[in-house]
């Protein structure tokens, strides 16, 4: 946590360099949409078999915001708590299988900087996103000995668009991810590969000081 909130003071710093009366700082939030590209299933090895659905789950984002223009350029790092989640099945092998579904979760400290042009009002801007864990949690029942095997840093990258007007910013990105998720699930001790590299579906509003 501390390694991006310092990389976050230091792009900002750096963009602050000769263009302070162009930058402005502030405040963010809003709801992320994550899905699978398709059904993804594991083996059928450890008496289980793993299914992350494909359908969207919606989750949230807040934090710090800050807004670089500069001759019809921006840069935009930002600084947020995010918390996603998927939709999963637990199904037993053998005869008469009971499946359970339940809901994994996910909170991430993200620092997506934007690069882009912006034209009046409009904005449009891609850059990379990097995400630390901090947690990761489901409502499968205790005495299911379920666990992710997650990656504690990820790399990814976001497309977007936007608006800005006074201090009213909006925001719609579009992000998928450059590196795994984590290396699989562990159930009864046993690992097993299931790397699910969830997309992202983001609508922020944030406010500008």
């Amino acid at each position: 946590m501390k390694k991006l909130f310092v990389l976050f003071l230091l792009v900002v710093t750096m963009a602050n360099v000769g263009i302070a009366q162009r930058i402005s700082f502030g405040l963010k939030g809003g709801l992320n949409f994550s899905s699978l590209p398709e059904l993804q299933t594991t083996p059928p090895t450890a008496g289980y078999i793993v299914s992350a659905l494909a359908e969207s789950h919606t989750g949230f984002h807040a934090g710090l915001t800050s807004y670089f223009k500069l001759a019809g350029f921006f840069l935009q790092p930002e600084l947020l708590y995010t918390q996603t989640g998927r939709n999963m099945v637990l199904t037993p092998t053998g005869v008469n299988p009971v499946a359970t579904s339940f809901l994994q979760e996910y909170a991430h400290l993200t620092l997506p900087v934007q690069v882009g042009m912006s034209i009046g009002p409009l904005k449009v801007g891609v850059g990379p996103v990097f995400s630390m864990l901090l947690d990761n949690w489901n409502d499968l029942d205790d005495d299911i000995n379920f666990d992710q095997v997650v990656n504690n840093t990820t790399l990814g990258y976001q497309v977007g668009v936007g608006i800005v007007l006074g201090s009213l910013m909006v925001d719609a990105r579009f992000e998928d991810n450059l590196s795994r998720l984590g290396s699989g699930v562990n159930i009864g001790g046993q690992n097993i590969a299931f790397d699910t590299r969830p997309r992202q579906f983001i609508l922020s509003l944030g406010f500008l000081f």
